[in-house]
């Protein structure tokens, strides 16, 4: 059968370039599904052939916003597909891609695949952060004409655009309570497929071990903007830095603090000022190292060399690297929020917490640091249900056999 598979990857220098997962899921489908990808690329741009790292081709036919109407009809017309897949509810591209595989006569074999959620992210974009930093405007912004008032309002315009593209499938492919809540709530009567996540290759093999990690060290990925509750972290970690004086923080993700946290930089956004000013106010200017931008094998290093792994985000579907952590063997603390309860057991698998409480994430931070056993023994349950949950050759046939019913109703 043939997949037309819609996402916002790249291809550079003839090599495929998006999330480790996605890759995995492309290289380890069955030889039989002839999977084409219409991903992002430059105007001017052909189609292309790409060899992943497993030897497979993969047909790829690039486009911009601008031009995704005529470059779609042209990759529909090559490839005829049997299924077409559009990653991401909440991307720039999904409506006018629900739009043009109705013009193209695709839209009865369409699925929806989940990812991130754009109402509930914002609904819960400004939890936690104080009126003047909402409402702030540092010269970035002013600059960039966006602060976090407009950053939000921009996320409820393209919840519109979700709640429409939601609205027009008849297939929906989720693994969480969250994704299928908006479902139900947007088109009650479309099909709900569970789905579970293949995580990138390098997850799959080495297991945390106390031993070997770095004593009080926190690792958290993506905290440079509000929905990953950063703000929250420090307010936690301040309460708990006199108890711990060698405590530190890691956080991975692009670096917008360039220099020392105590100037006040021309391109800082409100919400980075912000966090500056929480760090000089609680005093950890030497607890934060920020790791920039890392490769999967870098990112693996970081989640096994901290001493517990932090999920303090004010929203998440199905949050990768909360998975990654596990499926190390990681000693997970998360907030509650979205689907991360769907993944994980409190106190027996992680410690989940109310996500608006840094008290009570400080608490479970503590219980993990004081209580070595207690963490290892948390982390490896945790481990057990992520090897089920993420199960790659189970997930990947889910998936094959989701495509492939899809097809079959619309022959």
């Amino acid at each position: 059968m043939k997949l037309l598979f819609i996402c916002g990857a790249d291809v550079k220098d003839g090599v495929l370039s998006c999330a480790g997962w996605i890759k995995s899921l492309i290289a380890g489908l069955n030889k039989d599904i002839d999977i084409s990808l219409f991903c992002a690329g430059k105007d001017g741009d052909e189609p292309d052939t790409v060899v992943t790292e497993s030897g497979r081709d993969v047909g790829v036919f690039f486009y911009t916003i601008s031009t995704m109407r005529d470059r779609f009809k042209n990759a529909a017309d090559r490839s005829r597909p049997d299924a077409v897949v559009i990653f991401g509810t909440e991307a720039a591209y999904t409506r006018v891609s629900v739009d043009l595989c109705r013009e193209t006569g695709l839209l009865d074999r369409t699925a929806l695949f989940a990812q991130g959620i754009c109402c509930a992210c914002a609904q819960s974009y400004t939890l936690g952060l104080p009126p003047r930093i909402i409402n702030r405007w540092t010269p970035r912004d002013i600059l960039r004409r966006s602060n976090i008032k407009k950053e939000q309002k921009v996320l409820q315009s393209r919840s519109k655009d979700e709640e429409y593209a939601i609205a027009q499938i008849s297939h929906f492919i989720g693994r969480t309570s969250l994704d299928e809540a908006v479902l139900r709530m947007y088109n009650p009567s479309a099909g709900y497929y569970h789905c579970g996540d293949v995580l990138g290759d390098c997850f799959y093999d080495g297991e945390w071990r106390y031993e070997a990690c770095r004593k009080h060290r926190i690792f958290i990925t993506q905290y440079y903007y509000p929905i990953k509750g950063f703000h929250y972290l420090l307010e936690a970690v301040a309460m708990l830095k006199n108890k711990y004086p060698d405590l530190t923080i890691a956080a991975s993700g692009y670096n917008p603090i360039q220099t020392s946290v105590s100037r006040k930089e021309f391109k800082d956004s409100s919400y980075i000022r912000y966090i500056k000013e929480l760090i000089l106010k609680y005093g950890l200017q030497d607890r934060v190292e920020l790791l920039g931008i890392l490769s999967a094998e870098e990112m693996k290093q970081e989640y096994l060399e901290s001493n517990v792994f932090v999920l303090p985000s004010t929203i998440e579907n199905s949050p990768n690297s909360m998975a990654e952590a596990m499926m190390l063997g990681v000693p997970t603390v998360a907030a509650d929020v979205g689907g991360v309860s769907d993944l994980a057991d409190h106190r027996a698998e992680a410690y989940i917490y109310p996500s608006a409480s840094p008290l009570l994430l400080a608490y479970y931070i503590d219980k993990i640091f004081s209580d070595p056993s207690g963490g290892e023994k948390l982390g490896a349950a945790g481990r057990i249900r992520a090897k089920r949950e993420y199960d790659k050759e189970q997930n990947l046939l889910v998936f094959e056999n989701t495509v492939r019913e899809i097809a079959r109703k619309n022959r």
